[in-house]
């Protein structure tokens, strides 16, 4: 794969010696003066090219076309800016053209590290699945046992964050990996449009204008990906399938909200392993608490160490005088950090019959009030993304972590 060096406009000595730096390491490497050179370069390149943007200009017209220039080349020619800590603006950018952003303190092995996992390979079933190129942030919400609620507290997170300042700009998805149970939809009154048999045996047949097919939109702007539910199969999904569907839903959404089913799979432990957040749900009984306990140890297993895992403990019954029942229980068995009580509502099965979030409904102060805490915590890792982007080993997907 041809890369290209774009020196900075802004001839620093950092910048200046990181350039040397990288022309050192990458030899094969092209030094360009102008993006018209590397877009040239590329045209002409049998094989998608990489673009090392050192120190981006921050001012905005430049900034601009920076990221226009990124969008247009996408497919063709890849950008990997370098630089100083991006505003949440500029970094919402980026991810919506397909650029990647790194610290330009990132040690030198850390960007070639990362401009070799972009290298074109032929596709095979890879042992993690792939949530790359964009570097969305991506939480999963697992379920410690069938029935705890785990879908509506994914669709009322993802709705609440969708409607509510100031993550309603992001383009967030929710994706259900419930193929035999799926009732995401359900909760949101849409088509599900998800034919994962289409994609099973030849995952390299989805591209965008497929993808596009199989997603289903919500009124509040809320992006599902969905299949029909199919109890009599057994599940069609597999490892290079998923990857090549959360790869290019990656490359489209900035937030990705993961409803797992409560089975556990060979690919679930691989799909927690990339995610930026965990957050077990589960209801406050003894059974339920050691379900959870056990659910909570096999995904800390599984995620990355800087992953954030949260406890959703749900349906709690609130006392007289206020306050959540038996929670000295869960707190002895769980810990306080991360745990969130949200209560037992009627209006909870209301909201599945009619296919209306709780949040969208009028007199659902007191349960936006309950589930508030969760939803803070799920755009805290958002508002955290751009300091936490760490480059991975040589052929590894680039990650949030």
């Amino acid at each position: 794969m041809r890369t290209y060096i774009l020196e900075a406009e802004t001839a620093t000595d950092g910048a200046e010696s990181l350039t040397r730096q990288l022309r050192a390491a990458i030899p094969d490497a092209t030094t360009v003066r102008s993006i018209d050179d590397a877009v040239e370069g590329s045209q002409q390149a049998d094989d998608p090219c990489s673009l090392l943007v050192i120190s981006p200009p921050t001012d905005a017209e430049s900034f601009r076309k920076l990221t226009d220039m990124a969008s247009r080349c996408r497919g063709r020619l890849s950008f990997l800016v370098i630089g100083g800590e991006p505003s949440a603006e500029q970094y919402k950018t980026l991810l919506r053209v397909g650029a990647e952003w790194i610290s330009a303190e990132a040690d030198l092995k850390e960007i070639v590290d990362l401009l070799a996992s972009r290298r074109p390979h032929d596709p095979v079933e890879t042992a993690t699945p792939v949530f790359a190129s964009s570097r969305p942030t991506a939480i999963a919400f697992v379920p410690s046992a069938g029935g705890v609620g785990n879908t509506t507290l994914a669709v009322e997170v993802g709705v609440s964050l969708k409607t509510t300042k100031p993550t309603k700009g992001l383009e967030t998805c929710i994706v259900d990996l419930d193929f035999q149970s799926s009732h995401v939809c359900d909760h949101l009154d849409i088509e599900p449009r998800l034919k994962m048999d289409e994609i099973a045996s030849n995952p390299e047949r989805l591209d965008a204008q497929l993808l596009d097919i199989f997603i289903s939109r919500h009124a509040s702007g809320l992006a599902v990906v969905a299949a029909p539910r199919r109890k009599a199969d057994p599940c069609p999904a597999n490892i290079a399938a998923l990857d090549k569907l959360l790869d290019m839903i990656a490359a489209r959404y900035q937030l990705i909200l993961l409803d797992l089913p409560a089975t556990w799979f060979d690919w679930t432990a691989q799909i927690v392993s990339v995610c930026d957040a965990a957050i077990v749900t589960g209801v406050n009984t003894i059974p339920g608490l050691r379900q959870i306990a056990d659910t909570l140890s096999a995904v800390r297993e599984a995620a990355r160490p800087s992953a954030q895992i949260g406890v959703a403990v749900n349906r709690c019954q609130r006392r007289i005088w206020g306050g959540v029942a038996r929670r000295h229980h869960a707190d002895k068995v769980l810990g306080r950090k991360n745990i969130f009580y949200i209560a037992e509502t009627p209006m909870a099965l209301d909201s599945i019959n009619i296919g209306t979030p709780m949040v969208l409904q009028s007199g659902a102060g007191s349960v936006r009030r309950d589930i508030a805490p969760l939803v803070r915590f799920c755009a805290e890792l958002i508002h955290l993304a751009p300091t936490r982007i760490t480059a991975p080993g040589p052929g590894s997907p680039a990650r949030t972590g």
